[in-house]
């Protein structure tokens, strides 16, 4: 189809080479030969009468229009998206429609499991694909490369909507025969024992490090540092060590592993989980069920 002359399959190219900066990557996600995306963007080049793009050193850069055409042009194809899906009413009975969500091992463990086992009730040929957040996973909810995030709303943005899901509240976990103080955890063990944590993206700080500093100035001493909340029980077991967990998380655990949950020695604020999408989906039908089954599900927890 052409608009204005422009072939619009081209601005599909266009947003992933604005968004790679680089020729073969932007091949790769397009499923197109270097050759073929190299085409595609000489193309590009004459429509706009301008480079776009341009090599300086070892890679490329935007030009000044390249750089104003970024969000101008991911906007439209999310509009366009948006626009397509709005064209028929959703039957969850009878729709195929894959949906992309960005959560944590946390929020994958104790919540979209039984959002999946209602979907399969009502949806059964939909599904879901789960991908782990990473620096600034708000971004790919403004790209319109994922459906839903949901995480702690201090991860999200006030550009798109988005709505509270549930709070959870942090505790501690230890081995069964982790040696308490006088029959219970004191402030000052706690600050002495060594420590399990768990720590993803750039920053490398969970929020629940930061609330602790900030309110003690207090680095804890850690033995282990890791990526997923899943993965910390199994570093407490037959150790002297400590963890700070979600309690719906904790309680999970607990119940198959030797360990015991242990009130936390301070005061840590309760955590939010909120559930973001694009603002151009506001009213995609899909999304829109897919959003009250998740709030729904939210609610039993």
């Amino acid at each position: 189809m052409r608009f204005y002359g422009l072939d619009l399959n081209l601005l599909v190219v266009l947003d992933v080479l604005l968004t790679e900066q680089n020729i073969t990557r932007a091949g790769e996600r397009l499923h197109l030969s270097q050759p073929a995306t190299s085409a595609a963007l000489a193309r590009l080049r004459d429509y706009f009468e301008d480079d776009l793009l341009v090599q300086v050193g070892r890679k490329m850069v935007r030009t000044p229009i390249g750089e104003g055409l970024v969000q101008p042009i991911r906007d439209l194809l999310i509009q366009m998206k948006a626009t397509l899906e709005n064209r028929s009413l959703f039957n969850p009975g009878e729709s195929n429609r894959k949906f992309s969500l960005i959560v944590s091992d946390y929020v994958g463990t104790v919540l979209i499991p039984e959002v999946s086992r209602r979907m399969n009730q009502v949806a059964p040929l939909c599904s879901i694909e789960l991908f782990s957040p990473h620096n600034n996973p708000a971004d790919q909810i403004e790209r319109g490369e994922m459906d839903l995030l949901l995480l702690p709303d201090l991860q999200i943005t006030p550009e798109h909507p988005s709505q509270a899901l549930f709070e959870e509240e942090f505790v501690c976990v230890a081995s069964n025969d982790f040696p308490l103080d006088r029959g219970k955890l004191s402030f000052e063990q706690y600050k002495l024992m060594s420590h399990v944590l768990v720590r993803w993206g750039e920053r490398r700080t969970p929020s629940v490090d930061e609330w602790f500093l900030q309110k003690f100035s207090v680095e804890r001493r850690c033995d282990v540092i890791t990526t997923t909340f899943n993965s910390v029980p199994a570093f407490l077991i037959g150790t002297n060590r400590l963890a700070t967990m979600h309690r719906r998380l904790a309680e999970l655990w607990v119940a198959y592993l030797p360990l015991q949950i242990l009130p936390l020695p301070w005061e840590a604020p309760k955590l939010t989980i909120a559930m973001q999408w694009n603002k151009y989906q506001q009213h995609d039908p899909g999304l829109t069920w897919l959003r009250h089954l998740i709030a729904e599900t939210a609610e039993t927890l």
